[in-house]
């Protein structure tokens, strides 16, 4: 050890009484900082910056009118992008855009055609065109740049689609004024009103019916009918026949789309339920079987979720068959079945999620399999109840739909023949005076017709008033009575993302820092083997004999001490100078004096057994690390060849140490990274004590060739 600790003392010495040697050694110790600080600065905040790069911008297009709706798209994305600063937005001619992305002037460009807002709205016309924008895109400028401008687009055409369904809305919106005028207006409600004209036209027909029942009296005492048929009352259902038919029609086309939309949703959403419990099943038993209680109570918590939304989905599918059976004329047998199976799977749900609870932290087999069989239970009832759905129960739903659309026809046409039959019935009524003995038989005719459109009336008038009322109506008049923005924005984007940043960082060269600073204090140690010798020269000075082994470890505790310095030097600076994110400084500082050390032993012994070949390996170690490490892109990204080799490098460890300090530590993951690294002390000091006897004479040879060629 006396030896050992000479020859360290000497080049200690040696190198603070020699003025070239103290600068030399300065500059060993400094310059491995400089390639991580410069490196860490550069990818600071290149996201921040985005503001310098230039994007030319082309728009041509001109607008369009299309139902009274103005549209002009291009419009609009001028004046966002306008208001946008992220971008370097340059509005040119497609001329001056395209030779500007050529010489490399813009990192893209982007080009909103002529006819674009008219393209938008083809697609309610018959000669329907797919809108299209285009993006030119200079991927020879900058890799990473164009990653940044693929973004932007998905940006711009994320406004464009929010600016088309807006549109959509204002079209359905007109479409739909017999709902929209009524709400917005604040007049009495589209279906009350068409209630109270249907019980008006049935109070006409019951006057008119009263009028015609009292002919054959009239007949018997008067020849003279000029007055008996109220003909006022005649016109007043005439003149509102026109409006009550086409009322009937629309209706009936909102009739069967609404009713068609509920049960297919229905049979859609049991088929997902059956999957997904399936899936659920399958998680809660990979639970069971886990050994680690942490990992089962997540796999657990996980399965609870999924039943829960689940759960929610029957519930739903619940409320939906009670609205559709509430609405249809005759209730429906089958569909009562339905929902008494559908609330009881609902129940059984429940009662799996508390048996859920109690096995969490201790996931017993018993249980487990108790749990998953009533689970395939509830997946195969589901399963049958979309059959018996789609096989029994929507036949009956589209037969009564099909029927009640047919009253409505009905009803329009009975009214219509009302309307048409007026000069029939006064002609009828000034012949009565030569047709006294066929007026009973007339007055009959009269009498059932009369009868059947009111009662046809007020069967609607009753229907109408349940339908005005109907969840799902209410739903499609506040659907167009909402700001057409507002919607477009939902429909195009109906799902908000809340990001809850776990380790967060607050920039991008803090996140880099962990990899360059492991980089610079790997360098570090390249660069002591290039200046420094790994032999010990001027033996006799130190006295005693030296072997070996003493030339092996004095020699390695100055290399040791360089590196600690270097390591020192390099993270004091990040943390000082730079001021990166660090949550845990002082481990911060452990990981990188601790790499330091590793590394400096390490590649001291690759030179110290294999000389310049060690150096070369060292090299060659560097440059697997930096694709290997996981340090820039995410390693399951990379080539198979690095994902194998992964989790044996040195890097590895040292960056996830060091993420460990500059974003929060996770259980004892810092101390067991830094464990990991500790393994290549055992593999250097095989190869500077083990491996070094076994190769110093091939060694030695090698290098003696290499010298006789002068060049080495």
């Amino acid at each position: 050890m006396k030896t050992i600790f000479n020859i360290y003392k000497r080049d200690i010495k040696k190198i603070f009484t020699n003025a070239m040697a103290i600068i030399l050694a300065v500059g060993i110790a400094v310059i491995p900082s400089l390639y991580a600080w410069f490196n860490i600065f550069a990818n600071w905040d290149p996201y921040g910056s985005t503001g310098n790069m230039q994007v030319a911008v082309i728009i041509e297009d001109t607008g369009y009118t299309f139902k009274t709706v103005e549209i002009n798209v291009g419009e609009k994305i001028e004046e966002s992008l306008k208001g946008n600063d992220l971008i370097d937005w340059q509005f040119v001619s497609k001329k001056e855009a395209i030779s500007g992305i050529e010489s490399g002037k813009y990192y893209a460009g982007i080009e909103i055609p002529k006819g674009f807002s008219k393209s938008l709205t083809s697609i309610a016309t018959d000669d329907f065109k797919q809108p299209q924008i285009t993006y030119y895109a200079n991927e020879k400028k900058n890799a990473i740049a164009t990653k940044i401008t693929d973004k932007v687009v998905q940006t711009i055409q994320q406004e464009v689609n929010e600016s088309f369904v807006t549109t959509v809305i204002d079209v359905v919106a007109s479409l739909m004024d017999f709902v929209a005028d009524a709400t917005k207006s604040g007049a009495m409600d589209s279906f009350s009103d068409l209630e109270g004209k249907l019980k008006e036209a049935s109070g006409s027909i019951l006057n008119i019916q009263r009028t015609v029942d009292g002919f054959d009296d009239v007949l018997k005492s008067s020849k003279d009918l000029t007055g008996i048929i109220d003909s006022n009352e005649l016109k007043r259902v005439a003149d509102s026949s026109d409006e009550l038919v086409k009322s009937g029609k629309e209706l009936a086309e909102l009739l069967e789309k609404s009713v068609n939309s509920i049960t297919s949703s229905i049979d859609d959403s049991l088929v997902a339920v059956s999957d997904g419990i399936d899936d659920t099943a399958k998680l809660v038993d990979s639970a069971s079987k886990s050994q680690a209680v942490q990992d089962a109570d997540k796999k657990l918590s996980e399965a609870q979720a999924k039943l829960l939304k689940y759960k929610t989905v029957l519930e739903t599918i619940d409320s939906a068959l009670k609205n559709v059976q509430g609405f249809l004329p005759n209730k429906v047998s089958a569909l009562d079945k339905l929902i008494t199976k559908t609330e009881s799977n609902i129940s059984k749900i429940s009662k799996i999620d508390s048996a859920i609870t109690k096995i969490e932290g201790k996931p017993a087999k018993a249980e487990a399999e108790k749990i998953i069989t009533d689970m395939k239970a509830v997946s195969n009832e589901a399963s049958a109840m979309q059959s018996s759905y789609k096989k029994n129960i929507q036949p009956i739903i589209d037969r009564n739909l099909t029927a009640l659309i047919d009253a409505l026809s009905v009803t329009g046409d009975l009214i219509a023949d009302l309307s048409g039959d007026m000069p029939e019935l006064k002609k009828a009524a000034s012949g009565l005076t030569t047709l006294a003995d066929g007026a009973s038989e007339l007055v009959a005719a009269i009498d059932g017709m009369l009868d059947d459109i009111r009662k046809e009336l007020d069967s609607l008038a009753k229907k109408i008033a349940g339908l005005g009322d109907s969840e799902l109506l209410n739903t499609l008049k506040n659907m167009a009575s909402t700001n057409s923005e507002q919607m477009g924005a939902f429909l195009a984007c109906p799902v908000l993302v809340e990001t809850d940043k776990i380790y967060g960082i607050e920039n991008y060269g803090s996140a880099m820092a962990p990899f360059y600073t492991t980089l610079a204090v790997w360098v570090g140690s390249m660069i002591l083997i290039a200046v420094l010798k790994t032999s010990v020269k001027k033996k006799k000075e130190l006295g005693n004999k030296v072997k070996p082994l003493h030339e092996y470890f004095g020699r390695m505790l100055t290399f040791i001490t360089f590196a600690v310095c270097q390591a020192l030097i390099i993270c004091l600076g990040d943390l000082y100078f730079l001021k990166i994110q660090c949550y845990h400084p002082i481990l911060f500082l452990i990981a990188g004096t601790f790499a330091a050390f590793v590394f400096s032993i390490l590649i001291y012994s690759l030179t110290y057994t294999f000389g310049d070949i060690g150096k070369s390996i060292g090299i060659i170690l560097l440059v697997i690390q930096i694709g290997g490490s996981g340090g820039t892109f995410p390693i399951d990204v990379c080539p198979s060849f690095f994902r194998a080799l992964h989790p044996y490098l040195p890097f590895t460890f040292v960056v996830n140490a060091m993420r460990e300090c500059v974003c929060g530590t996770y259980s004892n993951d810092f101390w067991i990274d830094l464990l990991k690294l500790s393994a290549y002390l055992l593999v250097a000091l095989a190869v500077g004590l083990g491996i070094k006897v076994l190769v110093k004479k091939p060694i030695r040879f090698f290098e003696k060739q290499v010298e006789k060629t002068d060049l080495f």
